[in-house]
């Protein structure tokens, strides 16, 4: 893109997400390519506001940097009836349903989410709990038998991924969104969940801590720690949900909002100060 850029003549600006950042700049060689491309780029626009640090660590020019959340569409995620999305999910009314929504990668560690969920039910073992993970990937199998030597293959639903439409009916139904991982930027499904009024069990990472800034939100706990992500989540599920102080909180994630951050971006590149027209 940089050498396509040089060729026209014309500015480009550069997107850097989460794995491009906390993964890439590990590797010397990568590290050294993505921050002589960064150098020409006119602006580089980052999900997160530890991105954009991490990248000004790395050297990047600090005035280069654009952090931009992204947005919701709230056509899709939006409070519902929570016993008409369990009837419809066939999820009984008496569970805490526990959901986590995601790739079944490493860094997305929902094995711990598995070990949390264990712990909690030994905990309280008179409560009915359900872990529903939506996704799938190399990890599946792995979940089914940590799951089952847990005695908790019977609690652990897998329904496969689902489309944002099904994604939402689930966060309707569910009592709290578990999001183990290692590292993120800032995962979507946060947004998602808190427009639903879904409250959210987070690790203390990437530029979750950005948008997870009042206690109503739910908890963050350090990562992969199980014993102190099965506490949050009961923690959570102690008190009920504050549903309108949490979508009010989610309104600020708007597409319209991050369209105009863009668009300003976009024509501060094309039209610099002192650059002329």
């Amino acid at each position: 893109m940089a050498e396509l850029a040089q060729e026209f003549n014309c500015p480009f600006i550069a997107c850097a997400q989460g794995s491009d950042v906390h993964q890439y700049l590990q590797i010397p060689a990568r590290r050294r390519i993505i921050t002589s491309a960064l150098a020409r780029a006119a602006a580089v626009i980052t999900c997160s506001g530890e991105l954009a640090r991490l990248l000004g660590e790395a050297g990047v020019q600090e005035s280069k940097l654009h952090p931009i959340y992204y947005g919701v569409e709230t056509d899709i995620f939006h409070p519902g009836n929570k016993s008409a999305a369990r009837a419809e999910l066939n999820l009984p009314p008496e569970e805490k349903v526990l959901l986590f929504v995601g790739n079944f990668l490493p860094i997305k560690n929902p094995l711990l989410l598995v070990d949390a969920f264990a712990e909690l039910t030994s905990r309280q073992p008179h409560q009915a709990f359900r872990l529903v993970l939506l996704g799938d990937g190399p990890l599946h199998g792995d979940i089914r038998r940590r799951a089952g030597a847990a005695g908790l293959a019977d609690r652990v639903s897998l329904p496969g991924r689902k489309p944002p439409a099904a994604v939402a009916r689930f966060m309707q139904a569910a009592d709290v969104l578990c999001v183990p991982s290692d590292n993120e930027g800032v995962p979507n499904v946060i947004y998602e969940a808190m427009s639903c009024g879904l409250r959210v069990v987070a690790t203390r990472v990437g530029g979750i801590p950005e948008i997870m800034t009042a206690d109503c939100l739910g908890r963050l706990v350090e990562r992969g720690n199980s014993p102190a992500l099965a506490q949050a989540i009961a923690a959570v599920l102690a008190t009920p949900a504050a549903v309108e102080k949490i979508v009010f909180h989610a309104r600020q994630f708007s597409w319209e909002r991050t369209a105009e951050q863009h668009h300003q971006v976009l024509t501060a590149a094309l039209h610099p100060a002192g650059g002329g027209k």
